[in-house]
């Protein structure tokens, strides 16, 4: 992997390791990334290098060319990483023409986009929300009459939703279930990140960061969003999705079979209990 380090300027200036823009030397931020000092110019520029490099790994941190010393040419006004902007990385990830990658920092546009997917799918849905506070933001909005919806319209549907429960998304999960085919799972602390999901017909993915749960809406809520088309991308999502869904059946599987020895235990103690009585009964 090449190394990538933002070089000072004769003229003390540094450029960002995101964006490209060149800015003086006491406006830098300076971070320390897998080992590696970068520079950027905002912390919004940092926040999105780490998430892109979290995602991407040695292939976006080997994409950055080490005569500009930087992603991309300044132009994340529009927010589409686009094949010019990416160059070796798309190339190194075998990205055609048709398939798209785009950061979006509009919560209205995150939400409207978000709709427009769930209400285009043909196949499958697959969701997940951070917390429980996420799945009611969006049940607010109207998220389980379209589900029902979507499913009254298209039978074959698949719809899968992965979320922390509280007592009413436990009630909700029951009812879908029963009426609609539609199955909501618990999930556990332990697989819990800080990000909600949407996956469509493992064609499209729609990953929102959580800023802030305490707020009411889910346009306060939102950070940073991430839109890919590309297929190696969304089926990692997939896959990552199917595994904690697993996991999650695996729990309900263990907690049943938990509740059960604890039925029998209890049952066997009563008998041994009623046994005992008799004898001494008997021996009376």
């Amino acid at each position: 992997m090449n190394e990538i380090l933002n070089t000072e300027n004769p003229d003390d200036r540094h450029t960002c390791a995101l964006c490209g823009k060149t800015f003086k030397e006491n406006k830098t931020i300076q971070e320390k990334i897998d080992g590696n000092e970068y520079f950027f110019n905002s912390e919004e520029c940092m926040r999105m290098f780490k998430n892109l490099a979290n995602l991407y790994g040695d292939d976006f941190k080997a994409s950055i060319c080490n005569d500009e010393q930087h992603v991309s040419n300044p132009i994340l006004a529009s927010l589409m990483l686009k094949e010019q902007e990416f160059g070796k990385m798309k190339n190194k990830m075998d990205i055609n023409e048709n398939e798209t990658f785009e950061i979006i920092k509009d919560p209205v546009q995150v939400q409207e986009l978000g709709s427009k997917l769930a209400w285009s799918s043909e196949s499958e849905i697959l969701a997940l929300f951070s917390t429980s506070n996420a799945f009611h933001r969006q049940e607010r909005m109207g998220m389980l009459t379209k589900l029902q919806e979507m499913r009254k319209n298209n039978s074959k549907l698949k719809i899968r939703i992965l979320t922390p429960f509280d007592d009413d998304i436990h009630k909700i999960s029951k009812k879908f279930r029963d009426e609609w085919d539609i199955k909501i799972m618990n999930l556990g602390q332990a697989l819990r990140i800080r990000a909600s999901i949407l996956l469509v017909d493992r064609k499209f993915l729609l990953y929102v960061e959580l800023k802030d749960d305490t707020k009411d809406t889910s346009y306060e809520a939102m950070g940073l969003s991430l839109f890919s088309t590309i297929r190696s991308t969304v089926i990692s999502y997939v896959t990552i999705f199917e595994t904690m869904w697993k996991q999650e059946e695996m729990n309900e599987q263990l907690s049943r079979m938990k509740k059960q020895i604890e039925t029998y235990e209890q049952i066997n103690k009563q008998l041994s209990n009623t046994i005992v009585d008799l004898k001494q009964r008997l021996k009376s």
